[in-house]
């Protein structure tokens, strides 16, 4: 007796691919600071120009980012972690004033 035989008297349904589309989440990025997992869209990037720390709004600024919930928890998460200098590969301590601003600023735009 085969091997799938032995698993159909068992009561095991052989796994067929379906034929449906899975739905695409699109890229999934994990957030520096509470380490959980999101969509690129969820999260911001922040890259480093000339040793500063910059949010990369368009999600498209050369080199190598780091991706952040638009949380100033999270943001706080990452300073304390210093998550910055290990995700960018840069030697810090970094300024996060600009993150903090930018984080700010979206708060007051999404509430008005």
């Amino acid at each position: 007796m085969t091997r799938r035989g032995r698993l159909a008297e068992a009561g095991h349904q052989a796994r067929l691919p379906s034929s449906e589309p899975r739905p695409h989440s699109g890229p999934v990025r994990t957030c520096v600071g509470c380490r959980a997992p999101g969509s690129r869209s969820a999260l911001l990037r922040v890259v480093v120009v000339q040793d500063l720390l910059v949010v990369d709004v368009a999600r498209s600024m050369p080199g190598r980012g780091a991706w952040l919930h638009p949380d100033p928890g999270c943001l706080e998460l990452a300073t304390r972690r210093r998550a910055f200098g290990r995700a960018l590969r840069h030697a810090g301590p970094f300024d996060t004033a600009v993150i903090a601003e930018h984080l700010e600023s979206q708060m007051h735009h999404d509430a008005g």
